[in-house]
């Protein structure tokens, strides 16, 4: 990447361009960074949108995100799809690869970057065409994903644990350069995972500007909670609503969770009924971003227990949002809020004072209101797309003049 030259970097991604979930935001955000930033950016997405079965189940166009094409087309980033492979979602690697040895073909490319373990045969591929490669660390934890319990007993077991160090930990111990979202993910690459720790770079992720727009107006009560992100265990939404469930059994009712998301809404609600807070929740779809910037500026408190976070984009979000914030302090979440200042933090899988938590947060709807404005300004400083961008370029600005 010589001085004057418009560097080029390939972001491959395992899912569909537009699917739910932080990657698929996590993508969309830094290609547009980076293209902004002056570089030209060729996203590998691959057009799935479920794990397995077989044949693999066809992608909802909704997923496949054209809208989302065209605008990012105006910041210099073009999209290539690639047909997931027909078994299983661990050997999507293969028509990545095939995909990117086109581009490395007939297109200069000054690094590939991959997300997962679509980029597990890049590495190799890489090294003969004289390409750097890394990877976005973006996983919960990689402890929790590679973790016996995790992969499951027996024989399905065994293989998944085979295919993630094949797939996952194999190829990152390969790569050039690693960044992650966070010191937490920092400390895991190089406990866990086994990267070295002089190609690791803490990278944090960045906030779209228009949440720190929602205008913030001190509430007489906080009754408006909301939940948003994946409607998994990890992502804590049984937690909050047990937590919410043990403040009702104490006679406060006086409020409302609006849980925003996908996954499994039935199991959700099976949980407010067996904690007595069904009439006291609302679930609402998948929002885009004009209906999540909607569903924030009503909020009053975000509840956001996850059991880890490699960046937390959601809690940034909502920060950024000027939402005060009630989370565990799991994983990255203690670097992206302030506890005490912009969030109140319980430890993990400690129901009671998460309860605590949030009971605070509704007793005193001023210093809510202070905390989650300090929280807005934190994001400001901290946690903007166009840093992410630099880090990234400085990082492979830095391979290209060792090679």
């Amino acid at each position: 990447m010589s001085n004057g030259q418009r560097p080029c970097i390939v972001l491959t991604y395992g899912w569909g361009l537009n699917t739910p979930g932080g990657v698929a935001r996590h993508l969309q955000e830094l290609a547009r960074a980076l293209g902004n930033a002056g570089a030209r950016v060729i996203c590998v997405c691959v057009s799935a949108a479920d794990y397995s079965g077989f044949p693999r189940p066809q992608m909802d166009r909704a997923y496949e995100g054209m809208e989302v094409e065209k605008e990012l087309a105006k910041h210099g980033v073009e999209i290539v799809r690639v047909t997931p492979h027909p078994l299983h979602w661990t050997l999507d690697g293969r028509p990545v690869r095939r995909a990117v040895e086109r581009l490395l073909n007939t297109e200069r490319v000054d690094c590939v970057l991959g997300f997962y373990n679509e980029a597990a045969y890049l590495p190799e591929l890489c090294r003969e065409h004289s390409v750097s490669f890394g990877y976005i660390a973006t996983w919960l934890s990689y402890e929790m994903a590679l973790s016996r319990a995790r992969a499951g007993k027996g024989l399905r077991g065994f293989f998944l644990r085979r295919a993630n160090r094949r797939f996952v930990v194999d190829p990152y111990r390969k790569a050039e350069i690693v960044f992650a979202n966070s010191e937490f993910t920092r400390r895991e690459l190089i406990d866990v995972v086994g990267c070295a720790p002089e190609r690791i770079r803490v990278t944090y992720l960045g906030v779209k500007t228009f949440f720190r727009n929602i205008p913030r107006i001190e509430p007489k009560s906080i009754q408006r909670l909301i939940f948003f992100g994946r409607l998994v265990r990890e992502k804590g939404i049984g937690d909050a609503i047990e937590a919410l469930g043990r403040i009702a059994s104490s006679g406060n009712r006086n409020w409302r969770l609006r849980v925003l998301g996908s996954g499994n809404q039935s199991h959700v609600q099976k949980l407010a009924e067996k904690h007595g807070v069904a009439p006291l929740i609302e679930m609402v779809p998948h929002q885009g971003d004009a209906g999540l910037t909607n569903e924030l500026a009503k909020a009053h408190l975000a509840l956001l227990p996850s059991y880890s976070e490699s960046f937390g984009l959601s809690i940034a979000e909502a920060q950024a949002a000027g939402l005060p914030v009630v989370a565990y302090a799991a994983g990255s979440v203690p670097e992206v809020v302030q506890d005490g200042k912009t969030a109140w933090l319980a430890p993990l899988h400690d129901i009671d004072l998460l309860r605590k938590g949030i009971e605070e947060a509704m007793a005193d709807p001023s210093v809510a209101h202070q905390r989650g404005l300090a929280g807005r300004e934190r994001t400001r400083r901290l946690f903007q797309w166009s840093f992410t961008a630099e880090y990234v370029l400085e990082g492979i600005r830095t391979l290209r003049r060792a090679a």
